[in-house]
């Protein structure tokens, strides 16, 4: 039976400017493998020879025989279970306990309430939604963002109301239960990169991803940034998997979930730039490895020696000035036709008519596309029935070197039912999630190619938030302490000992700070696009100086270097770092499964005592450090997800949040239509526009609502008995009707304070003023040191702004004002108050 795993048979490591090949020492049919990153050498103990390992590890001598152990499972795999297990299981409690606490935010309300729009319509009466594009069923409209959310949190409705869950299985707990999983499986995604980031490294990651009061926060928000966060790191971690193992599987996640992330967020257009743009640059690399330099290194001599061996760097110095003037270009042209869009409704109408062309030729072309693939499917599937498919490299292929040029490798290699199935499945739940279960086969194709890129460019005009571009700068470190200082860290450690991996996660950190805050829209969801490569980051600079003291605690416990440990080996670096990114096997012996988890290392008695203290004293100072960082970034994770959830102005995270109010209104609402209706959700209710959203979907039992009151409700409507209203209209009503019926003013929505905000710009002959500053304040150090109201002639006092940010953490009180509310009005008709005794 032909294998179609995409495996070389003999790798071991490569040298190509990013490693040092000085880690492999070749000695007959073993291999001798040094560190210098993950562990160190035990202070008591030496060896006077090195360790040797199994040969190949990585690879199996007959890969049909060979499959790996999983039960019963080793001592090291026992533990390394227990260790990520226990952190994922905290990583669930913090995202579900209390998950429907907090009142629906503007924006889960839109979410909850088209999902409960698909699961009726499009899902309960398919044939009708099928059959006519009626305005009752779900269709994708990027407003509101892609379709998987709501076809996810329909699922969850219905298998909620299976289990005969309160509420019909619709309520705030199961509107936010996708968010959680997807944010649980956040948490453990690391552990799949081990070999990359190393055993320890992986396990770090896996607890900072599940303590971060960004991702805790916001994997209990139904909004579709959590989903894309988790879909985009299941890319980066099938991506990665599949490089070593060239396994199909790893291939066909990453492209579903390049495919999911689409589908969620309009967003995904900023990753494609990013990783795209570092692929292209890893080609140009690997491209440029190809040709050697000249000068021979024994021959150079002072600076030269530091003089590039290969045209590598200067491929990659000519694809990025290429790729930069190229962007800057199109950067422009983008910001060109989003300033047009605006400009004008007949512009408008104008790019209407051009995208709805667009989207019909696209529909009429991709058909097309599909019989093409299917004749190159054919041609390929009888070179193979006839014998022709040729069992050596071919093509560009035969110039790839695999050790030095592994993307390349990859990338030419790749059997062709690798990425057919991987397109075949992903334009499957592409068609699937974008025609919402094939009820807009016609429209949602289209629709799912251009109108998301579309609302996106007009969008950038909007800049709905209206933050500056220091926003991210001031919200992060507010509350992501540990992740900020040792991303740093981490940072600079992945630039000094660069591999493949470590330059992407700084690539896709620095990649995401640059584009979010470049972007028109700041909004305090998007940090976590940040926040998670900068934990990843975080945990390989704590990676190193838990291993130096894990060993100097066996050390001092009386093992040796060789003693095994869940945790104490790491999985990755150990020979060289492109190792790493070579292919693996994906079935192992048990023997081999096992030397995995124990990589022994050489010891030698060649380093001083006294650098050895130095480090471990210095590792013991560094985690010390991350301990105390943990304390406040813990204390935020706490104080914003279980004790402010709703109370934005003690929060900058909090961005317009729904007022716990809305229930005591809701109380009042349920408790009128006891008294006067028996109970049947059936009293009529009037909504004002500006009061739509959340209370669309808190009143959706009831069958008597006119929203839009009282334009759009008929002449009887203006006795309703209950009446909410909001903003300008709550205003006039109280006039209106101050007679008639009884009032109370509540909190719809609080907001932190934005005194943060540039002050107004002063014009002058060099900077005239011309763009629009719909928010003005007093900057942010001044906000720091004074609040929103500084004294005349304030100035920037560090003091000041250190005790301000301390009685924030701990006491949480806030740095400018408090009361930045959007206020509603409950209005109850007198005579219903007088006869249920029930007031506003």
């Amino acid at each position: 039976m032909k294998s179609y795993e995409n495996k070389p048979k003999d790798e071991h490591s490569a040298s190509d400017g990013l490693v040092s090949a000085d880690s492999v020492v070749s000695g007959g049919e073993h291999e001798t493998l040094t560190t210098t990153d993950h562990v160190s050498a035990n202070d008591d103990e030496s060896l006077s020879t090195a360790v040797e390992l199994h040969d190949e590890v990585d690879i199996p001598k007959d890969e049909g025989l060979q499959r790996r152990r999983f039960w019963p499972p080793t001592r090291a795999q026992l533990w390394t279970g227990i260790a990520f297990w226990g952190v994922i299981l905290l990583g669930a409690i913090l995202r579900f306990w209390g998950l429907g606490d907090k009142p629906l935010h503007h924006d889960e309300s839109l979410h909850a309430y088209f999902s409960l729009v698909l699961l009726h319509n499009n899902v309960e009466n398919w044939y009708t939604c099928a059959q006519n594009a009626a305005a009752s069923c779900y269709r994708y409209d990027p407003l509101t963002h892609g379709p998987f959310q709501f076809h996810i949190i329909a699922f969850i409705y219905w298998i909620s109301q299976i289990l005969r869950a309160p509420d019909h299985g619709i309520n705030t707990t199961t509107v936010r239960i996708a968010a959680a999983t997807l944010g649980t499986v956040i948490v453990g995604l690391p552990f799949f990169l081990r070999d990359y980031i190393g055993k320890i490294g992986a396990w770090v990651a896996c607890f900072l991803l599940a303590i971060s009061p960004s991702m805790v926060y916001y994997s209990r928000f139904a909004r579709e940034d959590i989903y894309m966060a988790c879909f985009t790191l299941m890319l980066v971690v099938a991506t990665a998997r599949y490089m070593r193992s060239r396994n199909a599987w790893w291939l066909l996640l990453a492209a579903v979930s390049f495919t999911l992330s689409y589908a969620t967020k309009e967003a995904t257009f900023l990753t494609i730039g990013v990783f795209g743009s570092f692929l292209g640059a890893l080609v140009a690399w690997e491209v440029g490895l190809h040709w050697s330099l000249p000068t021979a290194e024994q021959e150079a001599t002072g600076w030269r020696r530091f003089l590039p061996k290969t045209a590598a760097p200067y491929t990659v110095l000519v694809y990025f000035i290429v790729i930069g003037i190229i962007a800057k270009i199109l950067l422009d042209k983008l910001k060109q036709l989003a300033v047009f869009i605006a400009a004008s409704k007949a512009n408008q109408n104008l790019t209407d008519t051009y995208v709805s062309h667009l989207k019909t030729t696209t529909e009429a072309v991709i058909p097309w596309l599909g019989m093409a693939l299917a004749v190159v499917v054919f041609v390929f599937l009888i070179r193979e029935q006839f014998g022709h498919a040729s069992s050596g490299l071919r093509g560009l292929a035969r110039h790839v070197e695999r050790k030095k040029q592994p993307v390349l490798d990859a990338i030419l290699t790749m059997h062709w039912t690798h990425w057919f199935f991987a397109l075949v499945v992903s334009w499957f739940v592409f068609i699937v999630l974008f025609t919402v279960l094939f009820t807009n086969v016609s429209g949602g194709i289209g629709d799912g190619i251009w109108q998301g890129l579309y609302y996106w460019v007009q969008q950038q005009q909007v800049a709905r938030g209206g933050q500056p571009w220091y926003y991210y700068f001031l919200l992060i470190p507010l509350y992501e302490q540990i992740g900020v200082v040792f991303g740093i860290v981490g940072l600079i450690r992945c630039l000094v000992r660069p591999t493949r991996f470590h330059l992407f996660l700084v690539y896709w950190f620095i990649g995401n700070v640059f584009i979010y805050t470049w972007a028109g829209e700041k909004m305090p969801w998007l940090m976590i696009h940040m926040t998670m490569p900068m934990m990843i980051l975080a945990a390989i600079a704590l990676e190193s100086v838990i291993q130096t003291v894990w060993q100097a605690i066996k050390a001092r416990r009386g093992h040796v270097a060789l003693a095994v440990e869940p945790l104490a080996t790491s999985d990755a670096e150990v020979a060289s770092p492109v190792e790493d990114e070579a292919p693996e096997a994906e079935n192992e012996t048990p023997e081999v499964a096992h030397t995995q988890d124990i990589q022994p290392v050489p010891v030698t008695i060649s380093q001083p005592r006294r650098r050895r203290s130095y480090e471990l004293g210095a590792s013991i100072a560094t985690i010390a450090l991350a301990l105390l960082l943990l304390i406040p970034t813990l204390q935020n994770m706490f104080q914003v997800t279980f004790v402010h959830y709703a109370d934005a102005p003690h929060e900058m995270m909090i961005y317009v949040q729904t007022a716990t109010d809305i229930n005591t209104v809701m109380d009042k609402v349920a408790a009128l239509d006891n008294s006067l209706y028996g109970g049947k959700h059936t009293i009529p209710l009037g909504i004002t526009s500006d009061a739509t959203w959340p209370f669309a979907w808190y009143v959706r039992d009831y069958t008597n609502v006119c929203f839009n009151y009282p334009d759009g409700c008929s002449a009887t409507a203006q006795d309703y008995p209950v009446v909410i209203a909001s903003g300008d209209a709550m205003t006039s009503m109280q006039y209106q009707k101050s007679q008639a019926y009884l009032f109370h003013q509540y909190h719809m929505r609080t907001q932190w304070d934005q005194g943060y905000m540039p002050p107004a710009c002063q014009p002058s002959k060099s900077h005239p003023c011309t763009e629009s500053q719909p928010y003005v304040g007093v900057g942010p150090w001044l906000w720091l040191s004074y609040g929103d109201n500084p004294p005349v002639g304030a100035k920037f006092d560090l003091g000041r702004a250190i005790n301000n940010i301390w009685q924030w953490w701990w006491q949480r009180k806030a740095f400018g004002s408090t009361d930045g509310t959007y206020d509603m009005g409950l209005f109850i008709r007198t005579d219903k108050s007088i006869q249920t005794g029930i007031k506003p």
